[in-house]
C-alpha cells in the first residue's frame, strides 16, 4: 500500500496500472484524479471515494454494480475497480468535452432539429440502461457531459450515484420507495411517496426536453414547496413568445412525458416511436438563437429588449442560476467573506460573453455562460461610469466600466437595468466607506 495525502492508501495494484497526475474535481466523499494506464498510455479519470458509514456504502456498491454493467456508447464506461478498507477507486472513462448545456449555449446556431437530436439519443442511451434493469433517478443537464471538445462529441450519461438496479417482484411492478433525484426533475410519484419505477427517468426527460425547447424549466417556485405542488399537479404552461416557433409534435411529446400517472407517460421504448421522434424531414431546422424581428410569431425567433436571441439569453439565465442555485455557491465560487449577501443581481455581458452581474456586500462577481470570472472588491473600486458599447450609437447606451485601483478597467455591457445597477453599486460604496468615483 502507499499512502497519498488525504486518499487513504492507494492499493498496489492501481498504481501498478496507473499513474496517478492531478487533481481534475473534489467532492464532499470523493476526488478525481487523472490517471494514465502505464500499459497503453490512455488517459482516464480515477474517481477515489472515502466508503461511507450505514446504509450509504450499499448505494455506492449500487453506483459500481451499475457502472460495471454498462455498455453503451452514450452511458460513461468504467474500466476498473479497486478496494480498501476505507476508499473505493474506480477508473472511469474520461470525458473532456463539458456540459452539453454549456456546448448549446457556446454554438452561434441551434435549431428544434438539433434538440430532437439529443433527444434521441439520450432516449436511446435511457432505454439500453432500463433493458438492463438500471433506472438511473437523477437525470438532469448536469450529468449529461460530452466525451471531448469536438464538434461531433459523443454525449454520455453519467453520476449514478443515485441509481438504482431494479427487479421485477412477483406483481410485476419495480418497487423503488427510496426519496431521491433533483428538484425540478424529480418525478411526482417519488414525491408523493408511491411506488415507482423507471418511469422517473422518463418525467425527467420531459423537463429536459422542455428546457431544450425553450431555454427555461416547466416547474418553478419561489421555494421547493411550491415548485413541488406544481410538479404534483403536473401544471405547467407552453409560453409565448418561447413555444411560438416550436412544432405542434415537440409540445406533443413533451405532453406526454410529463404525466403525473406513470402508467399513461411514455416509456423509453414507445418515446422512440413517437412522430416528434421519428419524423425528421417536419421538425424544423431555423436557427432559434438568431435575432428576430421581436414579434415572437410562429416561426420566427423572438428577441430580448437588449437585442439578443430571446432563447440563448433564456439558456444563459437558466444555465447560470441552476449553478448558483445553492446559497453558498455564490461565495464559494468567489471566495467571498461568509457574511457576504446579495444585493442585486444583473444580465449583461463582459464584452461579447453573456453572464450575470452580482453587487455583493463587498463585491462586484461576473460569472460568464462559459465560465468567465471577474471579482472586484468594493474597497478597490476607483471608477464607475456609464457608457455606450460604441461611441457612435445613439441614446445614452447600456454599458457600465468599472475600473480596479490597480487600473484595470471592466467593459460590462447590454444591461437591461443599468441604471438601478448603477445605483445599488453607488449606494453600496457609500455605505463602505469607499473613495470611488461615479460618473
Amino acid at each position: 500500500m502507499k499512502a497519498v495525502g488525504g486518499e487513504g492508501a492507494i492499493p498496489e495494484e492501481v498504481t501498478a496500472d496507473y499513474e496517478l497526475k492531478e487533481t481534475l474535481g473534489t467532492g464532499h466523499f470523493s476526488k478525481v484524479k487523472l490517471g494514465i494506464k502505464r500499459d497503453n498510455g490512455e488517459r482516464c479519470a480515477v474517481k477515489i471515494i472515502e466508503k461511507p458509514s450505514g446504509s450509504k456504502i450499499a448505494m455506492l456498491k449500487a453506483e459500481v454494480d451499475i457502472l460495471t454493467k454498462c455498455d453503451h456508447p452514450n452511458v460513461v464506461k468504467m474500466y476498473a475497480v479497486y478496494e480498501t478498507e476505507t476508499h473505493l477507486f474506480l477508473c472511469l472513462e474520461l470525458l473532456t468535452g463539458g456540459e452539453l448545456f454549456d456546448r448549446i449555449i457556446s454554438k452561434g446556431h441551434y435549431s428544434e432539429d438539433d434538440a430532437r437530436k439529443l433527444t434521441l439519443t439520450l432516449l436511446e442511451a435511457t432505454k439500453y440502461l432500463h433493458s438492463q434493469g438500471i433506472a438511473h433517478r437523477d437525470l438532469k443537464p448536469e450529468n449529461i457531459l460530452l466525451k471531448d471538445e469536438g464538434e461531433d462529441a459523443a454525449i454520455k450519461i453519467t453520476d449514478f450515484g443515485l441509481s438504482k438496479i431494479f427487479a421485477d417482484d412477483l406483481a410485476g411492478e419495480v418497487v423503488m420507495k427510496t426519496a431521491c433525484g433533483t428538484p425540478g426533475y424529480v418525478a411526482p410519484e417519488v414525491l408523493t411517496h408511491e411506488i415507482y419505477s423507471e418511469q422517473v427517468d422518463m418525467w425527467s426527460i420531459g423537463v429536459i426536453v422542455y428546457i431544450l425547447l425553450c431555454g427555461f424549466p416547466p416547474f418553478y417556485g419561489d421555494n421547493d414547496a411550491q415548485m413541488f405542488k406544481k410538479i404534483k399537479a403536473g401544471q405547467y404552461k407552453f409560453l409565448t413568445p418561447y413555444w411560438d416557433p416550436i412544432s405542434a409534435d415537440a409540445k406533443d411529446f413533451v405532453s406526454k412525458l410529463l404525466l403525473v400517472d406513470p402508467k399513461k407517460r411514455l416509456n423509453s421504448t414507445d418515446a422512440l416511436k413517437h412522430p416528434w421522434i421519428n419524423k425528421a424531414e417536419s421538425v424544423g431546422s431555423t436557427n432559434l438563437f438568431a435575432k428576430g424581428d421581436g414579434a415572437g410569431a410562429a416561426g420566427q425567433p423572438s428577441e430580448t429588449e437588449d437585442g439578443t436571441s430571446a432563447l440563448h439569453q433564456a439558456f444563459v439565465d437558466f444555465n447560470l442560476d441552476r449553478k448558483l442555485s445553492v446559497p453558498d455557491y455564490l461565495i464559494n465560487k468567489f471566495s467571498l467573506k461568509k457574511d457576504s449577501s446579495k444585493l442585486g443581481k444583473f444580465r449583461c455581458s463582459l464584452v461579447n460573453q453573456p453572464g450575470h452581474f452580482y453587487v455583493t456586500t463587498y463585491d462586484i462577481c461576473f460569472l460568464g455562460s462559459l465560465g468567465k470570472k471577474v471579482k472586484v472588491e468594493l474597497s478597490k473600486l476607483a471608477e464607475v461610469t456609464k457608457a455606450k458599447r460604441f461611441k457612435l450609437t445613439p441614446g445614452q447606451g447600456h454599458s457600465l466600466h468599472l475600473k480596479d485601483s490597480d487600473g484595470t478597467t471592466y467593459e460590462f455591457n447590454g444591461y437591461s437595468k443599468r441604471d438601478e445597477c448603477f445605483d445599488i453599486i453607488s449606494k453600496q460604496c457609500k455605505a463602505l466607506g469607499t473613495n470611488t468615483i461615479f460618473s
